[in-house]
């Protein structure tokens, strides 16, 4: 099954943040998606960092959904790898996509089908993306996320927002040169005391109170 590549955010697992590495393998299955539609919560099964709950950042890339189809990938703090209609290489997740993956993660925005494909069109619309048509509930998440967080060009990582976001970036090599398949968003768990402070991590980031 190709899936175009539009997707949003994702979740917990055992996992150290910022690994590269070629022998690496991830493959994607269905989360809470819409039938018929290309978005939507995706399962981004990884070999060397569990499992995490992801939404697709790009909308010009695809991956292919089955337990038989094996990526290679990275996790990284600096965006999506060749970002998609958005731009940029890498294209860096806004703290306003971030927020709305959050509130997917844990459960403040009901985990249904319904909701799913608002918060993924809502996500696309905030990263530049093809995002279509949106409905007034999807609209109104992209009108309080970037309330939030105004700067859509800031990078949700490094800006300190969410610190906890991480971009999967699968890809392959094919006769000695990369190609690259569709981004997801994915939220790492929080390390232990002395982890955090390895790691360069903080708290997940949630709702900023404006003063």
């Amino acid at each position: 099954m190709r899936i175009s590549k539009q997707c949003a955010i994702a979740a917990l697992a055992l996992a150290a943040a910022g690994a590269t590495a070629s022998a690496q393998t991830v493959f994607f299955t269905s989360g809470v998606r819409p039938g018929g539609f290309n978005g939507g919560e995706f399962i981004s099964n990884t070999s060397s960092h569990g499992t995490f709950r992801s939404f697709c950042l790009e909308t010009n890339e695809n991956i292919t959904l089955s337990t038989n189809v094996t990526y290679s990938y990275e996790i990284v703090t600096t965006g999506a790898v060749n970002g998609g209609n958005g731009g940029g290489n890498p294209d860096p997740v806004s703290s306003a996509s971030a927020w709305i993956f959050v509130q997917w993660i844990t459960g403040a925005i009901a985990n249904n089908i319904t909701n799913a494909e608002d918060v993924q069109r809502a996500i696309w619309s905030i990263e530049n993306e093809s995002a279509g048509t949106l409905s007034p509930a999807a609209n109104a998440l992209v009108a309080t996320a970037t309330g939030l967080y105004p700067n859509t060009a800031d990078n949700a990582i490094t800006s300190g927002n969410f610190p906890n976001i991480r971009v999967l970036n699968p890809f392959r090599m094919i006769n000695g040169v990369r190609e690259d398949y569709q981004s997801q968003i994915i939220l790492i768990p929080l390390p232990t005391a002395s982890g955090m402070a390895l790691a360069g991590l903080a708290l997940v980031g949630g709702i900023r109170r404006r003063k």
